[in-house]
């Protein structure tokens, strides 16, 4: 049997259900000040419970139009019978069985990690959102969020889990390839800058500048490889 997962209205009230509690609780306090306490409600009282409302919705605000994006476009079917799994993420397609699965890492709200009777006590209206974080072991990534899937009980089993007070999704492999990539160009570029200016130096002055301790990292490389090229060229002259 084939199960087909997609972002629905279903899983996105889901994600965001525990903050009916707090849209519920407003009648509850003006209706408890007005008739055990005689306090009418005002203008200034019901605007003021309706900012700290939506103070306590701004995690939620940020997560679903984050997930959203994220899961736009994106279906998921899996054969649990032959525990296979397909994903369509735009126009990128990829096929693969289980075991061909790296990891699955669940990341969802910090207090899940208590046992049942201990969680939820603190109602946040985030708590129900959440994503998997899937690595394949050719290297492919991709994310499903709780506005399509069922983040406590998810369609693929997790190897590991991830608790956060907001559960934001991580940096993906290529974001995080680009930045190495980043972090290594601007590397290179200060060790040719330090080439230039030390390479007018003599050996013995460029030995001195690798034994430094005042020295960084990317100088003392410019004065190796300014040695190896001159030890090469004096060698093939």
């Amino acid at each position: 049997m084939t199960e087909t997962f997609q972002i629905d209205f279903k899983h996105q009230i889901k994600s965001i259900s525990n903050g009916f509690f707090h849209i519920g609780v407003i009648p509850v306090i003006i209706g408890v000040l007005w008739i055990w306490k005689g306090i009418e409600p005002d203008f200034i009282l019901v605007a003021g419970l309706i900012c700290w409302t939506l103070i306590w919705f701004i995690p939620a605000i940020i997560l679903h139009p984050t997930y959203y994006l994220l899961n736009k476009g994106t279906t998921l079917s899996i054969d649990q019978d032959n525990k296979r799994l397909e994903i369509l993420n735009n126009e990128t397609k990829i096929s693969m069985g289980f075991e061909d699965l790296a990891s699955v890492e669940r990341i969802y709200f910090s207090d899940y990690r208590h046992v049942e009777w201990q969680q939820n006590w603190f109602p946040a209206p985030w708590r129900n959102y959440g994503l998997l974080r899937i690595q394949t072991k050719d290297n492919h990534e991709f994310f499903l969020t709780s506005l399509m899937i069922d983040i406590v009980n998810p369609p693929i089993e997790p190897t590991t889990n991830t608790y956060k007070l907001i559960p934001l999704p991580p940096k993906s492999l290529k974001q995080k390839r680009f930045e190495a990539k980043e972090r290594e160009e601007l590397q290179r570029d200060r060790i040719e800058h330090f080439k230039r200016k030390f390479e007018k130096q003599s050996l013995s002055e460029l030995n001195r500048k690798i034994a430094s301790q005042d020295l960084v990292y990317e100088a003392k490389t410019a004065a190796e490889e300014l040695i190896k090229e001159k030890n090469t060229a004096a060698n093939i002259g």
